[in-house]
């Protein structure tokens, strides 16, 4: 059986001291810790003065939200608002709305001449698809003199998917506009209005069983106004905040009016306008994209956004045999899919406007200094 030896002295002499000195140091934090709660801690909790210190003796002496003083006022040794200052500073540091409700950016202004080639990029793409409508509308007159309702209403859909991709230049013709593809709404009368003429007023003609022969009349003059608009679009001026706004709203009228059913109540043919109003909002990405490419991440989600946008369409026309379905025709899994995919695209085009910003964000004033 082995014996062990003892320990050497040396060990001994090591761990003696080392104990000493933990010891010693716990000590000294312990009071030094009870020394800074004395001096921290509120006056009378150690018995040094009459007053008292806990929640419920201080919630019965807060009468505002500033009770303790620690909302600050004003920017320091200055008469600036605080409030005002930093809502001012935020908008820098962060895209949002000024307090006038204008979009602002933290990104360096465009020139405005910028917009010039994209806009007329832009006028020619419309040129070449009022032509496209121009032409259709002429074989539309001829079906209606044949009484073929079915051809007619093919045409129709073909005619009017061709005026929609204009998109860009919607309200920029007056009374012109509001003849070629207006709807009775606002009109005295209604739909009876001999006013109401255009692309709607055979919508209704052709889906309510009205005589195809009362129906020349209408697209005879739906031909002659949109020769009238061939004249007028060369010359049109678009401004380069309102180019960059209908980027959006091309298809926030769509989701309003389209896919509700207000613009097409007799055809229901609201898929099929927004497929047009899809096309027409990629063609103004297109003619934007060497203004928007570097700023922010703005171009990389809105063409993800339209591509996932153009697919969820495509799919629900595949679906229907490659027709474009009516709105009553669509299932619940295809409308939700379409207005999924639709809302996603609303989300990323409404950060061009600010992305795209003309108009420098005002500077900010230096702090006056109190006297």
């Amino acid at each position: 059986m082995a014996i062990s030896s003892p320990r050497p002295r040396s060990a001994l002499r090591f761990r003696r001291p080392r104990r000493w000195l933990l010891a010693t140091a716990a000590v000294a934090v312990a009071l030094i810790a009870v020394l800074l709660g004395s001096a921290l801690a509120p006056r009378g909790l150690f018995g040094g003065g009459h007053g008292s210190f806990g929640v419920r003796d201080l919630a019965g002496r807060i009468e505002s939200a500033d009770a303790l003083g620690t909302r600050l006022r004003h920017v320091y040794d200055s008469s600036v608002s605080a409030k005002v200052y930093g809502s001012q500073i935020s908008q820098v540091e962060d895209q949002g709305f000024n307090a006038s409700g204008a979009m602002t950016s933290d990104l360096a202004p465009l020139p405005a001449s910028e917009f010039r080639a994209p806009v007329a990029q832009y006028l020619r793409y419309a040129a070449g698809w009022l032509a496209r409508a121009g032409r259709q509308v002429g074989t539309l007159t001829a079906i209606l003199r044949s009484g073929n309702r079915a051809a007619a209403q093919a045409r129709w859909k073909v005619a009017w998917s061709d005026y929609l991709h204009l998109g860009a230049v919607y309200g920029l013709f007056g009374n012109l506009d509001q003849e070629i593809d207006g709807n009775p709404g606002g009109l005295p009368g209604g739909a009876a209005s001999p006013q109401f003429s255009g692309f709607h007023r055979l919508e209704l003609g052709l889906w309510s069983g009205r005589p195809l022969g009362s129906l020349e009349h209408w697209s005879s003059l739906l031909a002659r106004d949109i020769r009238r608009l061939q004249r007028v679009l060369p010359r049109t001026r678009i401004d380069p905040l309102d180019y960059a706004t209908r980027a959006h709203e091309i298809l926030e009228d769509a989701q309003r009016d389209l896919m509700s059913g207000v613009d097409v109540p007799w055809s229901g043919q609201g898929p099929l306008g927004t497929a047009a109003g899809i096309a027409a909002t990629d063609e103004v990405i297109k003619t934007l994209v060497p203004l928007l490419s570097g700023r922010d991440n703005t171009l990389a989600e809105v063409q993800d956004e339209l591509l996932l946008v153009a697919q969820a369409y495509d799919r629900v026309r595949r679906e229907h045999d490659g027709a474009w379905p009516s709105l009553s025709q669509l299932s619940m899994s295809q409308r939700e899919l379409l207005d999924g995919s639709l809302t996603g695209a609303l989300n990323a085009l409404q950060l061009v406007p600010g992305t795209l910003g003309t108009v420098p964000i005002p500077v900010i004033p230096s702090i006056p200094r109190r006297r």
